[in-house]
């Protein structure tokens, strides 16, 4: 599908004996109206309109790679190398967080100066 892709003919290819009749005449009919100009006689197959954007520019800040097109953005999100990034970084932020949390472990207990607790 696109602006510069002819129309697709679906012909019945499925009995041999009659591929004459099926495939090759209906073939000829419809090559023919196109050379000539003239609305072919078969109706071409509707097809549906993939809307991937082939020029979207995405950055993936995780691999440090521009990647164009949202289909190669979708095969890159799933490739061996991203999820292998992906997996690193959770990793790292893991162990950055139990180091933040581990200092604020709430276990010190709060005291006046003189060591003694504060008074109901």
């Amino acid at each position: 599908p696109g602006p510069n892709v002819p129309p697709v003919y679906g012909l019945e290819v499925s009995d041999l004996q009659r591929w004459e009749e099926d495939v090759v005449k209906p073939a000829l009919e419809i090559v023919e109206s196109f050379i000539q100009g003239r609305e072919p006689p078969a109706e071409p197959l509707r097809m549906e309109q993939d809307e991937e954007n082939k020029r979207s520019h995405r950055v993936c800040e995780l691999c440090d790679r521009i990647i164009i097109g949202d289909r190669e953005w979708a095969a890159h999100t799933r490739s061996k190398s991203h999820l292998h990034h992906l997996k690193k970084r959770r990793k790292l932020e893991a162990s950055k967080h139990a180091r933040g949390t581990l200092g604020d472990s709430g276990d010190t207990e709060t005291s006046d100066e003189d060591g003694s607790l504060p008074l109901p």
